[in-house]
């Protein structure tokens, strides 16, 4: 590994692996209006749920509070230990799978609605589209939800080049379906979350480039976000900081007659 080389060639191939309990506590969860978006639903009871890549199960205990049954898929094993928690108060609703979105291991045409909530950026989207129309029953539909800081807001942008954030989601850029599908229909909804300065160095802990970085190069990305936001921005310890985010919901179906895709 050369010098210069910010990857830990030690990391597990899925960085998640790494996951510790920040990811839960830090990253945000999914507004109502969101989740009753995504569910389609104004009321969840008996809705059967498929959340694929369900990580801790952010949006999986949203859709459980809703009143849903839920099958969250996820590869991590350190991410399903998590969502154990959940398990526990949700015995009858909530069946925790590890499994992949291409390969979720479910029977076929149970589901009402399949998730794609904050995974869609990790899988194949063909082969994951052909799983989800082999999981869902006559009129169901799929829903691929991205929390996305607002980076048209220039500190915000730079806070998330800093954090290394990845992928950026905007209304603008619908997912890529494949033909069997209709032209997915777009929910947003706009919402503040807030941390202080060491809260915002946790979530840039739960990112997938910091799990799979070198111990120099975790070092060196949370000293920057220190003095952005302590120096550069000037917010004292203990100062809330409003981070601006948005959620995407995507909705799409089956086309009439496409069931075999």
């Amino acid at each position: 590994m050369g010098a210069c080389d910010p990857w830990d060639e030690s990391a597990p191939a899925n960085a998640f692996e790494r996951a510790g309990s920040e990811y839960q506590d830090y990253r945000p969860s999914y507004p109502p209006q969101s989740v009753r978006a995504a569910l389609g639903v104004e009321d969840a009871r008996g809705l059967q749920v498929v959340d694929v890549g369900a990580g801790t199960g952010k949006f999986s205990r949203r859709a459980l509070e809703a009143g849903a049954r839920v099958w969250a898929v996820e590869p991590a094993l350190a991410m399903r230990r998590q969502l154990a928690a959940a398990q526990k108060n949700y015995p009858d609703d909530l069946q925790v799978i590890e499994g992949v979105a291409e390969a979720t291991g479910l029977p076929q045409g149970f589901a009402d609605v399949v998730v794609f909530a904050q995974s869609w950026h990790w899988v194949d989207p063909g082969a994951a589209l052909v799983e989800a129309a082999r999981l869902l029953r006559r009129n169901g539909h799929v829903a691929i939800v991205f929390n996305q800081m607002d980076v048209s807001i220039p500190w915000v942008h730079r806070l998330t080049r800093i954090m290394r954030s990845g992928d950026v989601h905007t209304p603008s850029r619908p997912p890529i379906l494949g033909g069997g599908w209709t032209a997915p229909s777009l929910h947003k909804t706009d919402f503040v979350s807030g941390l202080d300065i060491e809260g915002v160095k946790a979530l840039a802990r739960t990112r997938s480039s910091y799990l799979k970085s070198t111990s120099a190069n975790r070092q060196k990305m949370q000293a920057n976000l220190q003095w952005y936001l302590a120096e550069h921005l000037g917010y004292g310890k203990t100062d809330v900081i409003e981070i601006p985010y948005y959620t995407l919901v995507w909705k799409t179906t089956l086309k009439s007659g496409a069931s075999d895709i």
